[in-house]
């Protein structure tokens, strides 16, 4: 089995109790990733395929633009030009029974499964898409009229995938086959309700694993929980680098004076700890959160809609207030205000009295806590390393 994953740290960490379960079964794992995940990767037993990766390592900007966008897809294109080979010298003769491969990571393994002609399924850390929901279409909604269809970025896209294609022998192959919005078979890392037009999507093609929580995550630091009854928000958005952080550690830092709520907040690994000047005693910020240890105490998670910080904070019964950035975040947000599990405030006119008045106000709904509640118990009602384990082994045989 070859796991594929985009090398972040929420991509990474859904795919690690999946590969420890295949190994206890009996399997062998190849793990692609950076020297920055190898170490948890071995910790599953598997074998770690190390690259490097320039499309986990950019440092997201402040404000995602049309123009950013527009070469976004460019970017998984020139990531697949360079990985593909990396690929085929690092497994040779041993090729995989089936791959595993993401949404970003899509260009380098459809290439490789029609190349070597093996079963691959597609993993889906964000919505999943299918011939009636596409989230690449609801993306380029939210930007429609202002990125042209001659868009320089978009020829070069095409350009690209041409050559790629190309390159691997496979110019039978269209492009219309090439970006299929999914494989036969595939693997959601989300409660199925939470699903734009959920109904639409076979349960045999589609199997929506929930959460697969890496709970012996290693190396991570320690935290003091607060004393019971002290109400708890922790705050991130997320493990990609973003600018302005200590902007928003100020504001967080003056939301919070003398509430009476206790904050831990993850401000990321690039952010100068001592540029922060002095906080609050109730504020602790640090470059690194345990978050599923601080969700297990959190009272509501303040979170930029990342898809694996919010099924995580469901599967802890932890409402969310969301401060999207990426496109998709804009619609995960949306679909999690539409289902009453937390609230959206716009990111960029977000100030203290806001974010104060949206955290003690999903705290204090119970509606919106017995929803949550509803959700969490069909998370852990499945376990999904074995859930994806069991579609896996059935792909791999088909």
């Amino acid at each position: 089995m070859a796991f594929l994953p985009l090398p972040a740290f929420g991509h990474i960490t859904t795919n690690l109790p999946i590969a420890e379960e295949l190994i206890r079964r009996g399997h062998r794992v190849t793990f692609a990733t950076t020297d920055r995940y190898a170490a948890l990767a071995e910790r599953t037993g598997a074998r770690v395929l190390r690259y490097d990766s320039w499309l986990a390592s950019r440092t997201i900007p402040d404000r995602v633009d049309a123009e950013y966008l527009a070469h976004e897809p460019v970017r998984s294109i020139d990531e697949a030009l360079a990985t593909v080979p990396l690929y085929e010298a690092g497994f040779g003769d041993d090729l995989p029974d089936v791959l595993l491969y993401d949404v970003s990571t899509f260009a380098a393994g459809r290439v490789l499964s029609r190349k070597w002609g093996r079963p691959a399924i597609q993993m889906y850390g964000t919505f999943a898409s299918n011939e009636h929901y596409s989230l690449t279409q609801r993306i380029g909604a939210l930007y429609e009229g202002q990125i042209p269809p001659d868009h320089p970025a978009l020829i070069d896209f095409f350009v690209k995938q041409g050559r790629l294609l190309e390159e691997n022998g496979l110019t039978g192959m269209t492009l219309e086959e090439f970006n299929a919005p999914s494989e036969e078979s595939n693997l959601v890392f989300l409660p199925k309700r939470l699903q734009p037009a959920h109904e639409t999507f076979d349960d045999d093609r589609f199997a929506f694993v929930g959460a697969c929580l890496d709970t012996g995550r290693a190396g991570e630091p320690p935290w003091d929980p607060p004393a019971d009854g002290e109400p708890l928000v922790l705050v991130t958005k997320g493990s990609f680098s973003y600018d302005r952080q200590e902007d928003f550690v100020r504001l967080c830092a003056d939301a919070f004076a003398d509430t009476g709520w206790q904050v831990v907040m993850s401000v990321g690994e690039k952010a100068d700890l001592g540029a922060l000047g002095p906080l609050p005693k109730n504020l602790r910020a640090m470059s690194w959160v345990p978050q599923l240890s601080v969700l297990d105490r959190a009272d509501v998670l303040v979170s930029h809609a990342g898809t694996n910080s919010v099924v995580e904070s469901l599967a802890f019964g932890t409402p969310l207030v969301t401060l999207p950035q990426m496109p998709e975040q804009r619609l995960i947000a949306e679909r999690l205000t539409e289902l009453g599990l937390g609230v959206e405030l716009p990111t960029h006119a977000v100030t203290a009295d806001s974010l104060r008045s949206a955290v003690l106000g999903i705290a204090a709904d119970e509606g919106t806590r017995a929803r949550v509640g509803e959700v969490r118990a069909e998370i852990r009602a499945v376990h999904g390393p074995s859930f994806a384990a069991d579609r896996i082994e059935a792909r791999a045989t088909s």
